[in-house]
């Protein structure tokens, strides 16, 4: 007769974990879409063409996938925590930068090139283990 094995419940420390990285991957979600429900308002805003805001938001889209790997392997080398904080540290400046824009270059350097990096980092430290042992 097999032996019925029963969940294992999460640890505490599994539980403490889980509302950080749920909310990062929900900022990662977020973070592809924000700019494109007031691309008009924001071309007003910053004086410029809406093309110039879609393409701040495919910057962003391009640098995050581009640097997703890579991010990958910062948290096999660094760990996922460090990585986690750095990408919110990243993506909090790019954010703040992105709202207090000056104008379309500001935007794409917050916006684009900081978010989209600091969400690389945010997505790479939710992603599961690799099957390489780390060397932290």
């Amino acid at each position: 007769m097999a032996a019925t094995r029963t969940p294992r419940r999460p640890s505490a420390a599994q539980r403490r974990i889980l509302a950080p990285l749920a909310l990062a991957q929900f900022i990662c979600s977020f973070a592809g879409s924000d700019m494109n429900v007031m691309i008009n308002d924001i071309s007003e805003d910053l004086d410029t063409t809406v093309q110039g805001v879609q393409i701040a938001t495919t910057i962003f889209l391009l640098v995050m996938a581009a640097l997703m790997i890579p991010g990958g392997e910062l948290t096999d080398r660094y760990g996922r925590k460090r990585c986690l904080r750095v990408g919110l540290v990243v993506y909090g400046i790019g954010a703040l930068m992105s709202a207090a824009a000056p104008g379309l270059g500001v935007l794409i350097l917050g916006n684009s090139i900081l978010e989209g990096v600091g969400t690389a980092l945010l997505m790479a430290s939710g992603r599961p283990c690799s099957s390489r042992p780390s060397t932290s």
